[in-house]
């Protein structure tokens, strides 16, 4: 799969917000770590499978969306009246135009939308740290063969690796060390494992495909732009 794409587009949204918010020479990593932390929790929240308290375990994968100028009514807010032979006058809401009626303009998909919030921090802390290279990855290290389908044991070592990547302290002999054996240094290595845990999560555990993330990517990217031009 390539990545460059959104390494890219996402270096492009960073240096936009830096900018404008006035952000040139802060250390943005520890945000940026923490913001990647509460979009995997809402990804998880979507995604429903440890609720074991609850019935419904099922992901959040469909969800109607309720036409925003009728608010779901299917009908103008405004009437229309027209004579009426017997009291004068009758009074009709006009179709709405901009969902032809039904109240609805389609679907959106809230685990899939979780999942790739997550990746644009992902990526974000990549370029921050340098750390591109570990973005990429190997077909085998998303082998469905590979996945056992325990999602919590899979999710909650993700984020114990990601924790690592940004906590632990290394010795120079455990950099050494790490960098001889895997080519990377120890907490860039902590942050590639937990992505390679991430990835399998949505695409080995729920079934998406790249093409699906990439394009949903670039949807919520166009999102994040617009929301800096409104002054979010």
């Amino acid at each position: 799969m390539s990545l460059q794409n959104i390494i890219d587009a996402q270096k492009e949204l960073d240096a936009r917000i830096i900018k404008e918010k006035g952000l040139k020479g802060n250390d943005l990593t520890p945000n940026t770590f923490l913001a990647l932390k509460v979009e995997l929790a809402e990804f998880a929240n979507e995604g429903r499978w440890f609720k074991h308290w609850s019935n419904d375990q099922e992901p959040r994968t469909s969800v109607i969306c309720l036409c925003a100028p009728c608010q779901g009514t299917g009908d103008e807010n405004y009437e229309m009246v027209t004579e009426d032979a017997e009291s004068g006058c009758k009074h009709e809401f006009m179709k709405c135009e901009e969902c032809n009626g039904t109240g609805e303009v389609g679907e959106r998909n809230p685990l899939l939308e979780e999942f790739v919030d997550s990746v644009h921090f992902f990526v974000s802390i990549a370029n921050q740290k340098g750390w591109e290279d570990a973005l990429w990855v190997y077909e085998e290290q998303l082998d469905p063969d590979e996945f056992d389908g325990d999602l919590t044991s899979w999710f909650l070592e993700m984020d114990y690796f990601l924790s690592l990547a940004y906590i632990r302290k290394f010795t120079d002999e455990e950099e050494a060390k790490y960098k001889d054996s895997f080519g990377y240094l120890n907490n860039e290595y902590c942050f590639r494992t937990a992505w390679i845990l991430f990835l399998n999560i949505g695409m080995n555990g729920f079934g998406f495909t790249w093409k699906q993330i990439e394009a949903a990517y670039f949807k919520k990217n166009k999102v994040n732009h617009e929301r800096q031009e409104s002054g979010y």
